[in-house]
């Protein structure tokens, strides 16, 4: 675990995505006095921005309080860390508060505090953990919101943007926050409703990102996804062609099968 980020319910929402930009987090935890209220996270961001009865106004008038998953899911310092892994893979989560025995805030643990596990793994394949077979990706000129959706129903922090089989993006849930965010802070309020559908998924994009090839460690992935602040990276063959993609969740899954690699049957 790691030093819980805090932030007020009262204090505005463009304040918390500074925030998670600063402290290079991607969650916060929300809190009123010295009670936790709930969790932050780029998504959640992205979400309000997104909500067409929220379009016209700006996240400068919006407080924590109105994008804030209210429901709190801790772990204890003393849990075993397969068991947190696995509680974070069950709930679709991608960290959770740490709470001690007097109900006291003492840390934060997430998907990406469990990378440096993976240092060790350098005999295992990247393509022994990444999801194959049906990849979500998307294209430059594809509507962001759409893109957004997409990630949404399918439970994934990231995809590829591709030309072809090539890679030439991605976009992850702190760009899209990033993008929307920029978006409210530029365009009037009259403008927003009309304007939002213009948003492409080029104007949020990481454009050239890093990739692993399939025939790559785990342990060089999760050195590259600590190093880049990714959560997400696509992986490639010895030709370049998009052939999947492995993030922190893949790596959880890792950790929460007692460091084996999964069955896929």
């Amino acid at each position: 675990m790691v030093e819980p980020v805090t932030i007020d319910k009262d204090q505005r929402l463009s304040h918390a995505l500074d925030l998670l930009e600063k402290k290079r987090v991607d969650r916060l935890i929300v809190t009123e006095g010295n009670e936790v209220r709930g969790i932050l996270t780029y998504a959640d961001i992205a979400d309000r921005l997104g909500v067409s009865k929220v379009v016209a106004v700006s996240i400068g008038r919006l407080h924590v309080s109105s994008a804030m998953s209210e429901t709190v899911i801790s772990v204890k310092p003393d849990d075993d860390v397969a068991d947190v892994a696995q509680l974070m893979v069950d709930r679709g989560m991608s960290g959770c508060p740490v709470i001690d025995d007097e109900k006291g805030l003492v840390g934060v643990v997430t998907k990406r505090e469990l990378l440096p596990l993976m240092m060790k793994f350098d005999d295992i394949k990247v393509k022994e953990l990444m999801t194959s077979g049906d990849i979500l990706q998307a294209n430059p000129v594809e509507r962001l919101i759409k893109a957004r959706m997409d990630l949404l129903t399918a439970g994934y922090s990231g995809m590829p943007i591709t030309d072809g089989h090539r890679v030439i993006g991605l976009l992850t849930e702190r760009l899209v926050a990033r993008a929307m965010a920029k978006f409210s802070e530029e365009v009037p309020d009259k403008h927003r409703a009309n304007q939002i559908r213009l948003l492409r998924v080029a104007d949020a994009m990481l454009s050239d990102p890093p990739v692993v090839k399939d025939e790559d460690s785990i342990a060089k992935a999760a050195q590259i996804m600590i190093d880049t602040n990714l959560n997400t990276l696509p992986v490639v063959d010895s030709e370049d062609r998009l052939v999947g993609i492995i993030s922190t969740t893949d790596m959880a899954r890792f950790i929460a099968n007692k460091f084996r690699v999964p069955d896929r049957d």
